[in-house]
């Protein structure tokens, strides 16, 4: 791939990290309760059993649900027996979870739906030997989307990160004046750019990922935003909206959302 030439074969720096790359695993179900229609939000689920990963579910089309189960590889390896497989995690949250066995009773699992993959997350490395995330770019190459190392780590969400980085493209290749080629100093351009527009998001993103981790954390959340609709309206608005997410890093809002009563 160009992705890893440039990176490992070019410029010799580490293209893997497994801290900041998310094994994920999706089936398609017909029929799961609670959905109606072509459209509706994307759900994601911290479950217990499931923490430090997370599980989703989100329509695709009429009947349709996209199911999944995803978690940072470096805490996958971390993990004993069956709870490595990210498979045998999703058929026990869909036959024995008591929330999610009452939704998919009626369900049935799409013949050849099943699929496995690794996301490589946007969130910022420590020390790393040139561009954050990684460098993405390259006299002659411009790297968009997965293969700039882009996706959302707490959401996963990698499609509208990649459209930003395409149109971003734009401004910094042009046809006529590039005839004999594309620089470095274009590339270098593109990499600053494009990190001074998403890393505060990705960034913000990446602290949400860690905190999930904290069972108790998340349960002592749970339970204050139960009694407080702000606090509430905050974590459901934390999966899709980044005004939401930065507000979680305001000591302000914390102070007087978390701290007053």
């Amino acid at each position: 791939p160009v992705a890893t030439t440039l990176v490992e074969t070019v410029h010799g720096e580490k293209m893997r990290d497994d801290d900041h790359y998310c094994g994920a695993y999706r089936e398609y179900w017909q029929d799961v309760g609670g959905f109606e229609g072509s459209e509706g939000p994307i759900e994601i689920h911290f479950i217990e059993e499931v923490i430090p990963g997370y599980f989703w579910l989100f329509p695709v089309k009429e009947g349709v649900v996209n199911v999944g189960i995803g978690m940072v590889i470096s805490e996958q390896r971390k993990q004993k027996g069956v709870n490595k497989s990210l498979k045998k995690k999703q058929r026990w949250v869909i036959e024995e979870h008591p929330v999610f066995k009452e939704r998919f009773k009626n369900s049935k699992l799409i013949p050849g739906s099943q699929k496995g993959w690794q996301l490589p997350f946007g969130s910022p490395r420590n020390n790393p030997p040139s561009f954050q995330p990684r460098r993405t770019a390259g006299a002659g190459v411009m790297c968009v989307g997965d293969a700039a190392s882009l996706v959302d780590p707490f959401t996963g969400e990698g499609i509208g990160n990649g459209l930003v980085s395409a149109k971003m493209t734009s401004k910094y290749f042009d046809k006529e004046e590039h005839a004999d080629g594309f620089p470095e100093g274009a590339a270098i351009a593109y990499m600053e750019d494009l990190w001074g527009t998403l890393g505060k998001e990705l960034s913000n993103s990446k602290r949400l990922q860690k905190l999930v981790r904290w069972k108790r954390v998340m349960n002592w959340f749970t339970g204050k935003a139960s009694r407080k609709p702000e606090m509430a309206d905050m974590m459901t608005g934390m999966i899709a909206d980044k005004e939401a997410q930065k507000s979680l890093w305001s000591p302000w809002f914390l102070f007087k959302t978390i701290l007053l009563p």
